[in-house]
């Protein structure tokens, strides 16, 4: 098992060539958890890279912008790098992400490295190395990676997969898929449950202004959901945090749904007014949606996916409130 990056709406993962070996077919699970059957379109063993075309998708996959691993084009020593990978001992379907910088533009045996101080685990092999840009620039290199600190960690850098995709641009149609591909298994969606990595469990809750609010009528949109109280200690600051985030978020991309509990709408309208709410603010009066996702104190934020799926949670405020959100949004 291995990481790997999607890097085509197609479907198609770019990853390392030791993740596959000579296998032609793999498993490939999203990062919403859902399975699909792949077909190891091509692998370049000098340097240790490979792709997968995931078979049997419906629709467009969201996928990975490719940055320059050239100096030329201006990336340098020091520059700030993240790491995204599923090492071996995580039990999760959220990648862990380690941060570092950018030390060194290392050649070994004709093949171009990018190497820098974030630390990866065996597992993490194949997933991408990230700019500052949010664009991939490397492939984790697993036979040059060594776990200790210091600068260690080394990517094939993305230009090297140059000839691959090549290869998955002339495949980009269904009609251009490999002959022979593997029939799909059907998707297996996470189970619905509270908890990081499960589907948000479903609700229908009446907004101020007598709509009614479901989060699962935001598919294909990332929902924020945060759990307040009109008197709880650091909501009122949360909640202008996330009048920021919400004012440069497009409707299309983020939904903000606030939950109150246990109040009456009256006093709920007065205190919306007062912290100059601008997102939906849902009325939870019997306190059944609080009973389903239980937070553990106020307030309390929910990062749900465009797949439905929870990827972050946490109780409390938030220090540098309105960036941290912002950076977790983009993140998932």
């Amino acid at each position: 098992m291995g990481s790997g990056v999607v890097v085509h709406k197609s479907g198609y993962v770019l990853t390392s060539r030791h993740v596959v070996g000579a296998e032609k077919m793999a498993v490939v699970t999203l990062s919403n958890g859902v399975e699909y059957a792949g077909s190891v379109l091509d692998t370049d063993r000098e340097k240790d890279l490979a792709i997968i075309s995931i078979t049997g998708g419906k629709g467009e996959f969201a996928c990975a912008n490719l940055g320059s691993s050239l100096e030329s084009d201006g990336l340098q020593t020091g520059d700030a790098v993240a790491i995204a990978g599923y090492p071996a001992y995580a039990d999760s379907t959220s990648p862990v992400v380690t941060e570092g910088i950018l030390c060194a533009f290392p050649t070994i045996e004709a093949v171009h490295f990018i190497q820098a101080s974030a630390q990866v685990y065996p597992g993490s092999s194949g997933g991408p190395m990230i700019n500052c840009f949010g664009e991939v620039i490397g492939v984790v290199n697993g036979r040059y990676t060594n776990i200790e600190a210091g600068c260690n960690t080394f990517a094939t850098a993305v230009d090297e997969a140059a000839g691959l995709m090549l290869l998955v641009n002339g495949y980009g149609s269904a009609a251009g898929s490999p002959a022979g591909a593997p029939t799909v298994r059907q998707p297996m969606p996470p189970p619905t449950c509270s908890s990081v990595g499960c589907t948000a469990p479903a609700f229908t809750l009446s907004e101020l202004d007598g709509g009614q609010v479901s989060p699962g009528s935001f598919k294909g949109r990332k929902v924020l959901l945060v759990f307040t109280g009109t008197s709880c200690p650091g909501c009122s600051q949360i909640m202008r945090c996330i009048g920021q985030v919400y004012d440069t978020w497009p409707r299309d991309q983020l939904e903000v749904l606030v939950v109150v509990s246990g109040e009456s709408d009256g006093v709920i309208r007065g205190w919306a007014a007062a912290n100059g709410v601008k997102c939906k603010v849902l009325s939870d009066s019997t306190g059944q949606v609080a009973d389903l996702y239980k937070p553990a104190g106020l307030p309390a934020s929910y990062f749900i996916n465009r797949y439905g799926v929870i990827k972050v949670k946490r109780a409390g405020p938030w220090d540098n409130c309105a960036a941290g959100i912002d950076a977790l949004l983009r993140l998932y």
